[in-house]
């Protein structure tokens, strides 16, 4: 069993990560929404959602099907931000009761893939367009050559079905490129390529 990482949550907090998770807090950081709203599929131990604390989000919504993480996240973060809920429950599930009810922008993780769960995420983009108000949300897809890699076209085209108006960059989060991260934003390209971590790993 993998254990649970250490939440910190501090001022110089970017100084304390390794280079992987430099690089994605740096991505949620520059792309957090007005609404300081962060939406997640697949909480795990909190790694994400204690980047999304750090990175001025206040309004924090997970889910997971394992309950130990669950309970663990819940027991770690309540205190650390202004609304924290997280479901015991698939992300679709999730999906239905809390997109309907949300009103503000979000920025989109979507990171609920494989171990039992299989890789809903076509089917949550599908949600998102039926049942989210916001359509110019940014939407972060992690592990795209893992899960996606012959199906990108498909799922950009699916992204598009939400917004026509998105642009979309993959961008690196290990130095070797091993794996990268689907942003889909209704910023300019311009504004995305300032955003970008490309360039230190390129560097």
């Amino acid at each position: 069993m993998v254990k649970p990482l250490k939440i910190m949550i501090a001022a110089n907090y970017f100084k304390t990560l390794d280079p992987v998770n430099k690089n994605a807090f740096s991505i949620f950081k520059a792309y957090k929404s007005k609404s300081n709203t962060f939406i997640e599929t697949g909480c795990h131990f909190g790694g994400s959602l204690t980047h999304a604390i750090n990175g001025g989000y206040k309004n924090l919504y997970s889910c997971d099907i394992n309950k130990v993480r669950v309970d663990h996240c819940l027991s770690e973060l309540s205190s650390k931000c202004d609304v924290l809920r997280i479901d015991h429950s698939s992300s679709l599930d999730f999906f239905k009761k809390l997109l309907p009810i949300i009103d503000t922008d979000a920025t989109f993780w979507l990171d609920a893939h494989d171990e039992g769960g299989g890789v809903p995420t076509f089917d949550e983009l599908a949600l998102i367009k039926e049942l989210f108000a916001d359509k110019a949300s940014t939407i972060i897809i992690d592990d795209i050559p893992l899960y996606f890699n012959n199906t990108i076209p498909e799922l950009i085209a699916k992204i598009k079905e939400i917004n026509k108006d998105y642009n979309i960059r993959m961008e690196y989060i290990h130095s070797n490129k091993s794996n990268y991260i689907l942003v889909a934003s209704t910023k300019s390209r311009e504004q995305m390529a300032k955003f970008s971590i490309n360039k230190k790993i390129n560097s």
